[in-house]
This record gives C-alpha cells, sequence and structure tokens, in this order.
C-alpha cells in the first residue's frame, strides 16, 4: 500500500507507457501493461497482468481485478480503428478476467459509479453499466446494450445486442435477455424472456414505501398480466402521477426489439410477494 494518499505503488514489472495518466495513490501490479491514453483516477488499485488500453478513463477508488482488460478493441465488423471511449466511473469494482470494449463509431462505452462487474463478466462495445449494478460471474451485455441503476443479471446471463434491462430488475440465472426486461421486475427464461413478477426485495431495499410498492405492483400487472396488450396498458399509465410507474410505462412505449413475454399463467392478483406485501 502507498504510505501517504499521493505515493504511488508501481511494481517494478508493471509497464506504464509514456502518456498514460497515474493519478496519486495508485497502486499497479504485477506485469499489468497501461498503455498511452489510459487515465487512472486517484487511489484505484490495478491488479497483476491487467491490460489498460485504447482511450479508457478510470474513476476514483477503481479495484481492476488480475487478468483485466479494459479499452479492448470491439467485436464488432464495422469497427475501423477509430479512438473511441471507455469511461468507467468511481468507485467500480471489477474481479477476474473482467472485459469492457470500446465503443464503435462515435459513441462510448460506459460503467457508471458503484458498479460490480464478477468473474469473467463483459460490457460490450457502446454499452451502459448503470450505477450500482451488478453483472455476476461470466454475464454479458453485448454491443449498444444497457442495464438499469442497480439491476442484476445473474450468472451466465447474455443480454442481446441494443437491448435494455430497466432498474432494479432482477435477471435469473443462465437467461438470455432477447427482449427488453422493464424496471422493478423479475424475469426468467430466454426464448422468449417472460417477465416473472415485481421485484418485491429489490423495492424494499431501494427504501420505496409501501404505497409507492403497491402502485409499481399495479402497474406492472397491469401490463404484463391484465388483457390488455403490453403496449396499450403502458399507454394508459404513462400519465400517471406517480413518476416510478410513469418509467415503467415510458420503458415500454420506448422499447424497439418488444418487452418479455407474460407469465405462461397469469399469476392471481394477491400472489404473495406480488400486489400484496409479504
Amino acid at each position: 500500500m502507498p504510505e501517504s494518499s499521493e505515493e504511488r505503488a508501481i511494481h517494478p514489472t508493471a509497464i506504464v507507457m509514456p502518456g498514460a495518466e497515474i493519478g496519486p495513490g495508485v497502486e499497479v501490479g504485477p506485469y499489468a501493461v497501461i498503455e498511452p491514453g489510459v487515465e487512472i483516477g486517484a487511489s484505484c488499485r490495478i491488479g497483476p497482468h491487467a491490460h489498460l488500453l485504447g482511450r479508457t478513463i478510470l474513476g476514483p477508488h477503481c479495484v481492476v481485478g488480475t487478468g483485466s482488460v479494459l479499452g479492448g478493441v470491439p467485436q464488432d465488423h464495422k469497427y475501423r480503428g477509430e479512438r473511441t471511449l471507455v469511461r468507467i466511473g468511481a468507485r467500480v469494482k471489477m474481479h477476474e478476467h473482467v472485459t469492457v470494449h470500446r465503443a464503435t463509431g462515435d459513441g462510448e462505452t460506459v460503467v457508471e459509479d458503484d458498479a460490480l462487474m464478477m468473474v469473467g463478466s463483459h460490457v460490450g462495445h457502446n454499452a451502459r453499466l448503470g450505477a450500482g449494478a451488478t453483472l455476476v460471474n461470466c454475464a454479458a451485455l453485448a454491443g449498444h446494450s444497457t442495464m438499469g441503476e442497480k439491476s442484476i443479471m445473474s450468472a451466465y446471463c447474455g443480454i442481446h445486442q441494443y437491448g435494455r434491462v430497466g432498474r432494479l430488475t432482477l435477471v435469473t440465472g443462465a437467461q438470455v435477455v432477447s427482449l427488453d426486461a422493464p424496471p422493478f421486475s423479475i424475469v426468467t427464461g430466454s426464448h422468449p424472456t417472460r417477465w416473472r413478477g415485481p421485484n418485491t426485495i429489490g423495492l424494499r431495499r431501494g427504501g420505496f414505501s409501501s404505497e409507492e410498492r403497491a402502485e409499481i405492483r399495479q402497474a406492472l400487472f397491469r401490463i404484463f398480466g391484465g388483457d390488455e396488450s403490453a403496449r396499450a396498458a403502458a399507454d394508459a399509465l404513462k400519465d400517471h402521477a406517480l413518476a416510478t410507474v410513469r418509467e415503467i410505462a415510458e420503458f415500454v412505449l420506448s422499447s424497439k426489439r418488444g418487452v418479455c413475454a407474460p407469465p405462461p399463467q397469469r399469476s392471481p392478483r394477491n400472489d404473495e410477494g406480488n400486489l400484496e406485501d409479504d
């Protein structure tokens, strides 16, 4: 550890190339490689054998695990060598062998503040991982996909290119999100992705009042468990008094890929953990 907040601790086997900017208090482990154009914020820790390249910017207090690669060339046939950006926020924790690819075109790939990327997880070109979101082991965001704030992708999950997962939504293990997953929900299945129910525990942990949780559940059941089409139900809710309900409606109405399917058998309205708080 550096003895003071201004001291850097760079292992003698690490390679920090001219043109890289290293903030105060940064630690760089053995055999790490940091190329020109990389900016590392204060008090970051870069693990052994990590490789940071391209135009990659890390905010302060990030942790980059062993063997991770940030700013690598995107896996996209359209990429023509343009100098695009990876932007990683503050306090992001990346475990071993994480990959984040630079953008294609004139965009950027973004990992927002306080995100957690577990072993082997991936954020593809032009994708966005929301603040406080979690990618569990080997979960992956395809190009141009997005995950909302405090959402969770369980192990071995993937989001289809241009797909979206809404805020505070949980994707269960080993699923492919082939259709957009709405905010405040639990989704499961792959072909098609199905809405399973409200994320009751996530809403409670998120500090939402019981009254707001009830309104959110009612809105979600109307959209995904009622007799109307999802789009018609969302259109009826777009001017709702609660911002969270409007957020759900706007998510559905703005979907380009289409939203996930309802459950095979629609859940009863008094299902435990759904419309009634447990």
